[in-house]
Order: structure tokens, then C-alpha cells, then sequence
């Protein structure tokens, strides 16, 4: 069972990641299911054909990003006022994410991919904001605590 989402050790982690954002000049990350998500938001989740992923910008909280069909789920666990895009199936999912980057204002600059999101997620991204850069994620996320060698994503 993940650990509560309630607890402020995540605003706490999330603080961290944001600062090594900036620290690395990033704009925003973007993960999908893995130890990164799970230790930063306290959300696991498994892997699947359907897109889920989190949106973490250097300024603001998270916007995540959900299958219509598992949205009753998903916000189970993700923690009350935080931002959540639905995308159904005749639908992309990486427009979502696309508008969640803008609306954090992420419409230039370096955008940090968790090295553990699949390809295709990062070519609908890439292909639908085009100007953006795209860098690894990592340097930002191990600065940040996580430990990306961990399934549970537990700090080192």
C-alpha cells in the first residue's frame, strides 16, 4: 500500500524538486508511473497502454493526467485541490499534458522527462509543443531525493 498522500512530507519533496529544478533549469517534469511519481506525490500506479502522468512545474502545484475511465480512481489518490485533466479515448492524452504545461506557464524553456517514461509518451508530447526543450529528468530527481534504483522510489 503506498504511504498517505496526505502527509506534508510531500509538499516537502515536491519543494525540493522544485528548487532543483531551478537549480537545473527546468521548467517543469514530467512523470509517468515509477518511483519518482511515488516518491514525490505519494501515488503508485502501474503502467499501462493508457497515459497517466503527473505534471510537476518549477512554479505551482501538479496537474495530472488520467484515463476518463479511471478518473473515480485516480482521485482516491491524488490529494484534494490538485489539478486533474481528463482525457477520454477518442481523446490525447499528451494534449493534455500539453495544456497542463501551459497553464503553469511552461511555453518555452527545458522540460525534464523522467528517463523511466516510455517513448511514445514523450513523442506525443514532444510533437504537440515542439518548442520546448526536452532533457532527462534524472539529475533533478536524484538532487530531489529520489532514488530511481528503488521500485518504491525511497529516499537514499
Amino acid at each position: 500500500m503506498p504511504q498517505s498522500n496526505s502527509t506534508p512530507d510531500f509538499a516537502a519533496r515536491l519543494a525540493k524538486l522544485q528548487s532543483a529544478m531551478k537549480e537545473f533549469g527546468l521548467a517543469a517534469v514530467v512523470l509517468e508511473p515509477g518511483p519518482a511519481m511515488l516518491y514525490l506525490t505519494g501515488v503508485r500506479w502501474g503502467k499501462s497502454e493508457r497515459t497517466f502522468a503527473v505534471v510537476l512545474p518549477a512554479k505551482g502545484g501538479p496537474v495530472w493526467v488520467v484515463p476518463g475511465f479511471e478518473e473515480m480512481r485516480a482521485r482516491e489518490l491524488i490529494r484534494p485541490g490538485e489539478e486533474i485533466r481528463i482525457w477520454q479515448e477518442d481523446e490525447s492524452p499528451y494534449q493534455r499534458i500539453v495544456e497542463g504545461l501551459h497553464a503553469r506557464g511552461v511555453t518555452s524553456g527545458r522540460v525534464g522527462i523522467d528517463e523511466g517514461a516510455r517513448f511514445f509518451v514523450f513523442d506525443g508530447i514532444r510533437r504537440l509543443a515542439p518548442k520546448l526543450e526536452y532533457v532527462s529528468a534524472n539529475a533533478a530527481l536524484r538532487a530531489a531525493g529520489v532514488d530511481l534504483t528503488q521500485p518504491a522510489g525511497r529516499k537514499r
